[in-house]
């Protein structure tokens, strides 16, 4: 049965979701898993395999640069780009009316 206290922690949890993207809107790269370079995982199970079989020291594959984040190493979480976006609209927003504001009292006070 869901109760409030279920309610509270559902928000309480999205919460500091939210908070940990604001915080980190990037998190590593899923395929390098952040540094920068990927062995061609096909190949490297065909070497692994030739190597298994033959006996071979046949030179590993090596490494490329990760073409999933481009050899940067992160990747931008789900969510931050829309979080930080909405956070600056609303900002932007409320500057406006902070302006607005100020500009009607100084015509008042004229």
């Amino acid at each position: 049965m869901l109760t409030a206290s279920h309610i509270l922690l559902g928000f309480a949890v999205l919460a500091v979701w939210l908070l940990s993207l604001w915080v980190h809107p990037f998190g590593r790269c899923p395929r390098c898993r952040g540094r920068r370079m990927a062995v061609p995982f096909g190949r490297y199970l065909i070497w692994l395999a030739y190597r298994h079989l033959t006996g071979s020291t046949r030179a590993k594959p090596r490494p490329r640069p990760c073409r999933v984040c481009k050899a940067i190493g992160r990747r931008q979480r789900i969510g931050s780009r829309t979080l930080h976006r909405t956070v600056r609209r609303i900002r932007g927003e409320l500057d406006g009316q902070r302006k607005a504001r100020q500009a009607a009292l100084e015509e008042n006070t004229r």
